[in-house]
């Protein structure tokens, strides 16, 4: 009798226990919503770049980490849409200002889209890459890959060089300018050089970028 008393305090005692750590769960986890819930609501870009970065519009805001000078953030507000074209393919230009200065990205399209950005706010000439207008014409005329420029102290290869028409704001019969670019050795950058009809020459620095690290924050 006592045994069999003993036995049903016991067991209940199991049930009560066992009904604990179901209820509590295993010590230290935590859903994934729970844990979300206690760190505050994320905030997300309306849209986050890849194919949604061409869709970009006047008024959006583009924010490229660690993109400043600083490795800050440059963050901008697109003011300017507009378009290239060459050889049948279109691309996407956006800008805006940034700290007093303007900054491009030109996005070409496609699933996982292809962005260079103008950021740096140098402009330079042909004597400061050490460049002649001959020497351009000849890198043209021979399209070869394998040819090169030394700027910085760092061998920058040949990449392409093509007539391209320029369409602000997307629209009109377009303006052309001839652009060559080349391919810092081991390195993200590039040197774009372009000659606009009575224009100098001007060149930039310019970055190849990954789209899926890029936000755009939808105008209001």
């Amino acid at each position: 009798m006592i045994t069999g008393l003993i036995l049903i305090i016991l067991g209940a005692l199991l049930g009560v226990v066992l009904w604990k750590m179901f209820q509590g769960g295993a010590p230290g986890a935590r859903s994934s919503s729970a844990a979300a819930s206690a760190s505050g609501p994320t905030v997300m870009p309306m849209a986050a770049a890849a194919p949604e970065l061409i869709q970009a519009r006047p008024g959006d805001v583009i924010s490229i980490p660690g993109a400043a000078e600083d490795f800050s953030d440059l963050d901008f507000t697109v003011d300017r849409r507009s378009a290239y074209e060459s050889m049948n393919r279109r691309w996407t230009d956006l800008s805006g200002e940034f700290r007093g200065r303007r900054v491009y990205l030109e996005i070409w399209p496609g699933s996982d889209p292809q962005v260079i950005g103008i950021l740096d706010p140098r402009k330079l000439t042909l004597p400061d890459v050490g460049v002649t207008e001959e020497q351009l014409a000849d890198f043209d005329a021979r399209q070869d890959p394998s040819a090169f420029l030394t700027f910085e102290g760092k061998r920058w290869q040949y990449e392409a060089s093509r007539e391209v028409g320029y369409y602000e704001n997307e629209a009109g019969s377009g303006e052309g300018l001839y652009r060559w670019t080349f391919r810092e050795t081991g390195g993200d950058r590039l040197l774009v050089i372009e000659k606009w009809e009575g224009e100098p020459f001007e060149v930039r620095i310019a970055r190849r970028l990954n789209a899926h690290d890029i936000s755009v924050f939808r105008a209001a």
